[in-house]
């Protein structure tokens, strides 16, 4: 079965986002969304998602949702030295069909900005 996996990291504090809340979504060609999944990040900050294989290749579009701004707030220090950012969360959409077992998604997080690549790791 397909993996999606992810490293965020903070680069405010320039750490891993350990702890930050992920939620993963089958998007449906019938515009009705599929809860897969939420989670929240090991203490390396990284997330593994193990999602159905299945037949239809239009139903192989997924959504991530980083949820930045519930991160940065519990992040006391963040908090004290600057405002929230109207930025609450840092979504990401995946098109999967033409990967076969890995999707490696590394994602830099700051309040205000991210910054995602891809890696394909088929094995």
């Amino acid at each position: 079965m397909p993996v999606i996996s992810s490293h965020v990291l903070d680069s405010v504090h320039g750490c891993d986002a350990a702890g930050i809340r992920v939620s993963c979504t089958r998007l449906m060609p019938s515009g009705e969304r599929e809860p897969v999944t939420e989670l929240h990040a090991d203490d390396s900050g990284r997330i593994a998602i193990t999602v159905d294989t299945v037949q239809d290749p239009l139903e192989t579009r997924y959504q991530l949702i980083f949820f930045t701004g519930e991160y940065f707030s519990k992040r006391r220090g963040y908090q004290e030295s600057a405002p929230l950012s109207p930025v609450s969360e840092s979504v990401v959409h995946l098109d999967l069909s033409s990967l076969s077992d890995r999707c490696h998604v590394p994602m830099m997080i700051a309040p205000h900005s991210h910054s995602v690549w891809w890696s394909r790791q088929d094995h």
